[in-house]
């Protein structure tokens, strides 16, 4: 190994030391502090660095530029990773922009003029010349960190989890599933569930030709991807879904529900409840469909994963039980967990997945759910016949206005007008000051960070603090006996958490002055002052709204929970402040003091938190510059979360970038599935 290397992975105080003796750095060291610099810039820590420098170690023969190309190389692949692609272009006409954005970030200081370009080169010369094959493998099937299959650079873990899934998958699509009914008993099954609609307002809702058709494609495919926007009523189609399998013979036992966050999968059964309690005309196969209580998990969950072993109960070897599997929001699937669930569905079972395509992907790497929904334009192939996308909006009704602006904002963002502003009439309307907003439909404030404190004020007088009957709700004590809450408690508790669960302020980041952390802060404040406590002394007062920031299986609890932390006696004992959260149509409690390191305030939060809820009111506090996170998706999703009235706050320049800016993610899944289903079908040019 070269002596460049020595200790690189040990950034300690004495080898600073050692590689400042002599009175300057070398030129190696000199360029590995500058990456360590630009690193952060594409969300990587400083370690990352290291690790890049470690791996090129492999390839002790390398000469120094080219040393210092492979470890760059293996950095674009590591900020790629951060940033959700599966795969990244190196070469190629396809590769000369995200190379460019890449290059630029990590050589702006200490690699000189046009450094971008020359690393580029230096990349090409590397890769064409194949002088780092222990490193990178030229064949899907070598084991080497790095596969290089033109025009892209992949990890090689991510491109094996990508393979498997891409099989499954396309053996979903081509198998199909077990059960396969008559045409006959079908069709009196599908008229069965339609002719028995939801009663909502004392109005029967009748379904659309396109909820029809979603629900009818589930019975003929084994997988059934359907993509919808807000409003376009995907619960309507789980809900009938799952009436028409039971229909078909299917035991209720076998269907299981399921989202990626305990939130999401809160929201998904409240909703299927309430549509099942409201049936009309709901005959026996309904009501025993509502008795067994079929009850919605994270995914996590439902495949029994251990956070001590960190590993799941259910897998190839121990399939679930299920014949039919349904994932709610299924755009936040990340491709190491899809591939997990999948390898847990036996053969033959139907995999129904439900989301937005145009929502922001998930957090992880992948965007799985995009990747199932093919481009209009491409309306051939068995990924286009498993697909459903439903296009008519439900909630845009005249008697809503509100509804239908937000509607219309959410359709604008997603289409890309950055003219939202000034279009006549404007999808947005513009406010001078927060003393003007009616909380009613979209409205914009052009305001800096240093002005949201007076919206903050007035939103925390009107939309969080509530009336007299909230202050009377915040005041009482609860008793929690063995069975839970009585009824009276369990009204008041319901009453309390609707109102709660009403607003949000979202954030793009939690850092900064415009972050979660900082309003969240602001509006402590201002409830500990109302309570007459030091906002200081007392990081959390009773009444206020508490997010659960992980998995907590043993007491139930999951990332994304909202709870409130009030006064409750349990029997005989005195009343103590204690965090109480939703459980299966009633409440339940904890102890704070246990629970007080694993939650935070949620007066505000990130949009990525918010995926999966749904409020009548929400602001959208925007950061003062644009950051890499801030795209049309993040915005497009933020708008969305809301029913009835959103406020965006922040300068106009930053709006219009954000949706100038959609997410860039490159992912192979969707051609790995093609090549799987048509084997002649070239995937990737050979390697030269």
């Amino acid at each position: 190994m070269k002596s460049d290397y020595a200790l690189l992975g040990i950034d300690t105080a004495w080898r600073r030391f050692e590689s400042a003796q002599g009175g300057r750095k070398s030129a190696f060291d000199e360029k590995m502090r500058a990456l360590e610099a630009a690193a952060v810039g594409l969300n990587l820590e400083p370690e990352s660095v290291h690790l890049a420098a470690e791996i090129a170690a492999f390839e002790p023969a390398l000469e120094a530029d080219e040393r210092i190309a492979l470890i760059v190389l293996m950095l674009v692949s590591l900020a790629a990773l951060q940033e959700g692609s599966t795969r990244f272009p190196i070469v190629g006409p396809i590769s000369r922009e995200p190379m460019r954005r890449m290059l630029e970030a990590l050589c702006a200081n200490g690699f000189g003029p046009d450094a971008s370009e020359r690393m580029t080169n230096s990349i090409e010369d590397l890769i064409r010349s194949n002088r780092a094959s222990a490193v990178i493998g030229r064949d899907k099937n070598e084991y080497k960190p790095l596969l290089f299959l033109t025009p892209y650079i992949f990890h090689q873990r991510i491109q094996r989890i990508e393979f498997r899934l891409a099989n499954r998958l396309a053996s979903m699509l081509v198998d199909g599933a077990d059960s396969r009914f008559d045409s006959i008993e079908l069709k009196a099954a599908l008229n069965d569930v339609f002719s028995r609609p939801v009663i909502v307002g004392g109005r029967a809702i009748a379904m659309s030709r396109e909820q029809r058709d979603a629900v009818a494609a589930v019975a003929r495919a084994g997988l059934t991807i359907i993509s919808g926007g807000p409003g376009t009523g995907k619960t309507s189609i789980i809900v009938a879904i799952m009436r028409l399998m039971v229909r078909l013979g299917i035991d209720s036992s076998r269907i299981l529900l399921m989202a990626p966050t305990g939130k999401a999968a809160y929201r998904m059964g409240e909703c299927i409840r309430e549509s099942l309690t409201r049936i009309e005309k709901g005959d026996d196969v309904d009501l025993a469909l509502l008795d067994a209580n079929l009850e919605p998990a994270t995914i996590h969950r439902q495949l029994g994963y251990s956070i001590d072993s960190g590993r799941f109960r259910h897998h190839r070897n121990n399939p679930l039980s299920a014949k039919v599997v349904i994932v709610d929001e299924g755009s936040m699937l990340d491709l190491a967990l899809m591939e997990r669930l999948t390898d847990a569905i036996q053969p033959g079972t139907r995999l129904i997945m439900l989301g937005d395509a145009n929502q922001l992907p998930s957090v992880a790497a992948g965007s799985v759910f995009r990747d199932l929904v093919p481009r209009a334009s491409d309306g051939t192939g068995a990924l286009a016949s498993a697909s459903v996308r439903l296009v008519e909006n439900h909630r845009m009704r005249q008697e809503d206005p509100a509804g239908s602006a937000i509607l219309r904002a959410a359709q604008a963002i997603k289409d890309g007008r950055p003219d939202l502003l000034n279009s006549e009439p404007p999808i947005f309307e513009r406010r001078s000051s927060s003393s003007e907003l009616i909380f009613s439909g979209a409205e914009f404030i052009a305001v800096t960070a240093r002005e949201v404190s007076p919206f903050l004020d007035r939103w925390y007088a009107e939309q969080v603090r509530g009336d007299e009957e909230i202050a009377e709700l915040l005041a009482h004590e609860y008793i929690e006996r063995d069975s839970g809450f009585d009824d009276a408690d369990g009204d008041r508790l319901r009453r309390l958490f609707k109102h709660a669960g009403s607003s949000r302020i979202l954030c793009v980041t939690r850092v900064f002055a415009t972050g979660s952390e900082a309003i969240n802060a602001h509006l402590h404040s201002r409830a500990a002052e109302n309570a007459g406590v030091a906002g200081e002394l007392a990081p959390f007062v009773v009444g206020e709204p508490l997010l659960v920031l992980r998995n907590d299986y043993e007491r139930g609890l999951f990332n994304g929970d909202h709870g409130i932390r009030l006064w409750v006696r349990r029997g005989d004992a005195r009343q103590i402040a204690m965090a109480v959260f939703p459980r299966a149509g009633n409440f339940v409690a904890f102890s704070f003091e246990a629970l007080r390191e694993f939650v935070e305030l949620a007066y505000a939060m990130t949009v990525h938190k918010a995926q999966g809820s749904e409020f009548d009111s929400t602001a959208i506090v925007l950061p003062e510059k644009p950051i890499a996170i801030l795209t049309r998706e993040l915005l497009y999703t933020a708008v969305s979360r809301s029913k009835s009235s959103v406020v965006v706050l922040g300068a106009e320049s930053i709006l219009k970038a954000a949706i100038e800016k959609p997410i860039e993610r490159f992912s192979g899944l969707a051609d790995q599935i093609k090549a799987v289903i048509d084997p002649q079908l070239t995937l990737w040019a050979p390697a030269t």
